[in-house]
């Protein structure tokens, strides 16, 4: 059970059925296995806008709960820093997309893969709080 009824509804949109991400994030992963047949490893349009769009979606996210009042401020917080750092991460996978397969987009793949597995961590932790 929540804190509060902010904290309730802080989980309630970090656990909510999102299906025009889930399309977002499925258009990603065919782009992402269709570019290695492209020349230089480039993706298509449609999945970098579906990298923009779900980028988007969680900076909307984020705006919502920057709203919420809680008493439980440290899940709430938490939450922020794991959409914050979710921002990130599809901002570094964005900036490798435009180098297509090659030496100088590694890093910027594994910085992105690298802040959303903190993401990830953080997030779990946000949603653990604020379900107690």
């Amino acid at each position: 059970m929540a804190a509060d009824a902010g904290a309730q509804q802080i989980y309630d949109l970090l656990n909510q059925e999102a299906p025009s991400l889930k399309d977002e994030l499925a258009e990603i992963s065919r782009a992402t296995t269709e570019a290695r047949d492209n020349p230089y490893g480039v993706m298509s349009q449609s999945g970098v806008d579906a990298v923009a769009n779900v980028q988007q979606f969680y900076r909307g996210l984020r705006n919502q709960i920057a709203t919420i009042e809680t008493v439980d401020e440290a899940s709430k917080a938490s939450a922020l820093e794991a959409l914050d750092t979710l921002d990130i991460a599809f901002g570094a996978y964005e900036r490798s997309l435009e180098l297509g397969i090659s030496r100088p987009a590694v890093p910027k793949a594994k910085n992105a893969a690298k802040k959303a597995s903190q993401a990830k961590k953080v997030m779990k932790a946000s949603i653990a709080g604020l379900a107690q």
